[in-house]
């Protein structure tokens, strides 16, 4: 009987009532809750930091485009300039003598011989 005794003590300390496990159930669930809220924190700090990263990345974005924008307008500014410088150059060169009609003048002045031309002063000097 010492040994029923004994064993039934155990056994009801082993028993738990219906209160002490709704208890721990409870307690089970409210830690499980804890964690999640905990995880879903953790995941709205994630999002906040990626949103704030992907708006700083817009407007650096959005600096180099104009920054781009800028760079291509003033390239294309440059070019239209060169155009307008070569095509100032063109019609200055097809105005300019070539040089098939530069030896024709050369041809002629070798035959003049300018410099055996008399000067006003020297014909004036010779009808004196």
């Amino acid at each position: 009987m010492a040994e029923n005794f004994l064993t039934e003590q155990k056994n009801e300390k082993k028993r738990e009532t219906p209160f002490e496990t709704v208890s721990k159930n409870v307690t089970s669930v409210g830690s499980r809750l804890r964690v999640v809220e905990e995880r879903y924190s953790n995941i709205r700090k994630k999002i906040q930091m990626t949103d704030e990263s992907l708006l700083d990345f817009e407007k650096d974005i959005r600096t180099e485009l104009k920054a781009l924008n800028q760079e291509f307008l003033e390239l294309k500014r440059i070019v239209s300039e060169i155009n307008d410088n070569l095509s100032l150059m063109s019609s200055e060169l097809k105005k300019s003598v070539k040089q098939t009609d530069l030896k024709v003048v050369e041809k002629y002045v070798d035959m003049w011989q300018p410099m055996n031309f008399v000067t006003r002063e020297e014909l004036k000097k010779h009808i004196k």
